[in-house]
């Protein structure tokens, strides 16, 4: 066995070959800690039988049609005859500017090649993978499988099968349910070693269809409970997803990609000269606990969100008016918000579903959508002299739109416009009654969106769009030559859509939202300036929905709802402001009829958001939580700290039946409150600690500290 490493700030990236075989892998240790591969048996003898108990592993795994799949068929497609194939070939190291780049070519003596890519961003705690497929044989290939990463020979620190000491963690998703963090160990699993490795076993699981976080989030975390090491990855998943915790020898493989033939139905023809690209993956190692591997990866997205318009730098506030007029927005209700909102620090006033002309009123705001013509009832002297009026008063105009789908009540949604719409075997594909959806890979279809979304927008001086998407195309579509595979060419079009708005009109302030998070995962999360974190409006489980997702994506783009309405209580009003700031603040709700004193609780709010957005924006988070998760009928209560740069963000809420007290570490030295918002609970600050004994249930408070 060789091995050789390279210091990656704080991350030692080390390849592992077999001289013999010509495989590698590649692990990641925490820069100062050593492995003990040396320790490990390599063979099992069970009478006359004989099996490896560790092999090196893969960089990539594969499964190619025409060889034989590995012994786990139906549980995984790993191991096979497609993997064992590869063989090194070549490795080089490149650095241009601040970005360092380690492309290692595996080769066949069939043809076929991958080329791993490993990149890192000097500063950053983590790195960017990516595997590549090439034909280059005199055949056509067939891939049936293929991962955009592997982490194998987990964990490089147990010298045998590691009982009671290995945990995947992963986090669950679901409509207003974002974000359930899931721990299992590897007995709970029921993927324990034993007495003889006659098949592999592996935990497969992921999302199917355009609503990528249905069920999971694309992330998978490995930790080594002994000694303390966790291993995280976030995938990129703008279609079907799969990851895999399998079980290899005495050793245990976190990967994962494109759903494969058996888990999402898919399949890929490479032609001779071709070559594919799966999904990026994020991929990190800590030593510190969870949320800091979390947040290792989460912080990698820093460079793209800086890439988004000047405006977004100072993190504004926004109103949407959805729980205002919920699906019944007109000019007279927008003015009115805009004299309202004019010379506070909220930007953006959003216009959402309700505002487009239908061919028939049935009542349903997402009805008629395709056609994207202002209703003139509504806006009588339209929309380009609304967005006038916004701007006199300090504001930038946005507007809702489902783009990607049309709906009853348009003229596109049928009749000479089917051809252009997604099938599946051969029937146009139709979801919730009223849904189908634009094919992007036709030409005919992205011209006419040019000209219906970014023409109109720009014609309008319209400065943000809230792109939604309530429905999924399901496992996958016609026109490719798996059902899955089309699918995947079909979102592939529909980021390329994402990338004109971004090019053509370079200060269009973009939100992603999918029926709240479905579509919280990597690729679109860059793409665009924030994302709705949830379609959890007036509810009480907002804030420990939002602090959960402080491990899945940067508060700086995940946007939080603060639904404000006369009829609450001052102590509600302050638990929705305080939630709100967890993230981007959004408003909404009939805040023109709040009284006095209500009001005064929003300004006193986005006075105190205005002083601590940098924490928000660059800061770290832990959360100290107790009490039970169900999460419409929470108990207990939550702190979630953030800190940065000698200054601590502290925002707390109390559930129902809140703790005596609850309390957090605070970095060495000493600290001073220097402002506050919300419910005056009673705070300690005690050396290195801060305690609060919770008043009441359902209350509030946030309190900056800074060293003095």
């Amino acid at each position: 066995m060789t091995q050789w490493d390279y210091i990656l700030g704080g991350i030692t990236l080390r390849y592992i070959r077999d001289d013999l075989t010509d495989h590698i892998s590649m692990v990641l240790l925490p820069k100062g800690m050593d492995s003990c591969f040396e320790k490990r048996r390599t063979f099992m003898k069970m009478r006359d039988n004989i099996c490896n108990a560790w092999d090196i592993g893969a960089l990539c795994h594969l499964s190619l049609r025409h060889h034989a799949q590995g012994n786990g068929a139906g549980c995984t497609l790993k191991y096979g005859e497609s993997t064992e194939k590869l063989r090194y070939k070549s490795q080089e190291k490149t650095k241009e500017g601040n970005v360092i780049r380690i492309i290692t070519l595996l080769e066949a003596e069939e043809g076929y090649r991958v080329r791993h890519t490993v990149t890192y961003t000097e500063g950053e705690s983590g790195i960017e993978v990516e595997n590549e497929f090439q034909n280059r044989s005199e055949r056509p290939f067939t891939l049936d499988m293929m991962t955009s990463f592997s982490l194998d020979n987990l964990s490089p620190f147990q010298p045998d099968d590691a009982p009671y000491k290995l945990r995947l963690h992963r986090f669950r998703a679901g409509w207003s349910l974002e974000g359930k963090h899931q721990a299992d160990t590897v007995e709970e699993l029921n993927l324990e070693g034993t007495w003889f490795r006659a098949f592999p076993e592996s935990e497969r699981y992921g999302c199917l269809g355009s609503h990528t976080v249905k069920r999971w989030f694309p992330f998978g975390c490995v930790e080594d409970r002994d000694a303390g090491v966790f291993w995280a990855v976030q995938m990129e998943a703008a279609s079907s997803w799969q990851m895999e915790f399998s079980r290899d020898g005495d050793c245990y493989s976190l990967s994962g990609g494109v759903a494969d033939c058996e888990f999402g139905g898919w399949w890929k023809e490479i032609p001779v000269g071709a070559s594919f690209l799966p999904p990026k993956a994020y991929i990190s190692v800590s030593a510190c606990g969870l949320w800091d591997v979390c947040q290792n990866i989460t912080d990698m997205f820093h460079k793209y969100a800086d890439l988004q318009p000047e405006c977004e730098k100072e993190l504004p506030i926004l109103f949407n008016e959805w729980c205002t007029t919920w699906g019944k927005p007109t000019e007279k209700e927008i003015l009115t918000l805009a004299e309202k909102l004019k010379e506070t620090p909220a930007k953006y006033l959003v216009i959402d579903a309700g505002w487009s002309k239908k061919e028939c009123e049935d009542g349903d705001p997402q009805s008629g959508n395709g056609e994207w013509k202002p209703d003139q009832d509504k806006f009588p002297h339209g929309l380009k002299y609304l967005s006038q009026r916004l701007k006199d008063a300090g504001l930038r105009t946005g507007i809702w739109m489902e783009f990607e789908v049309t709906t009853k009540g348009a003229n596109v949604h049928s009749g000479a416009y089917d051809s252009m719409h997604l099938y599946r075997n051969g029937e146009v594909i139709q979801t919730g009654g009223i849904r189908r959806f634009w094919d992007f890979r036709q030409t005919e279809v992205t011209q006419y969106l040019k000209e219906r979304v970014l023409d109109f927008l720009r014609e309008n001086e319209i400065q943000y769009l809230k792109v939604d998407y309530n429905g999924s195309i399901g496992y996958g579509c016609d026109g490719a030559e798996s059902l899955g595979e089309g699918l995947r060419l079909q979102m592939q079009a529909v980021h390329q859509f994402f990338g004109i708005l971004r090019r053509e009109y370079p200060e269009l302030v973009i939100e992603n939202c999918a029926s709240g998070g479905h579509r919280l995962e990597p690729s679109l999360v860059k793409l665009t300036a924030m994302s709705s974190f949830s379609d959890a409006h007036e509810c009480r489980e907002i804030p420990y929905i939002t602090a959960n997702l402080h491990q899945l994506m940067l508060p700086r783009q995940c946007q939080v709802w603060a639904v404000l309405s006369p009829e609450l209580e001052l102590k509600e009003i302050q638990y929705r402001l305080v939630s709100g700031i967890l993230g981007r603040c959004c408003l909404s709700g009939p805040v023109q009829d709040l009284n006095t004193e209500q009001w005064r609780e929003v300004e006193d709010a986005m006075r105190f958001y205005g002083k601590v957005r940098e924490i928000i924006k660059k800061g770290r988070s832990r959360l100290v939580r107790t009490g039970r998760n169900n999460q419409h009928h929470l108990e207990g209560a939550q702190i979630l700290f953030r800190e940065m740069d000698g200054k601590v963000l502290v925002i707390y809420h109390a559930f129902s039946n809140p703790p005596t007290s609850i309390g957090g570490t605070l970095p060495e030295g000493k600290w001073k409150i220097t402002d506050a918002f919300g419910r005056k609970c009673r705070l300690e600050l005690g050396k290195g600690e801060l305690k609060i004994w919770p008043q009441d249930s359902w209350e509030a408070g946030a309190v900056y500290l800074e060293r003095g």
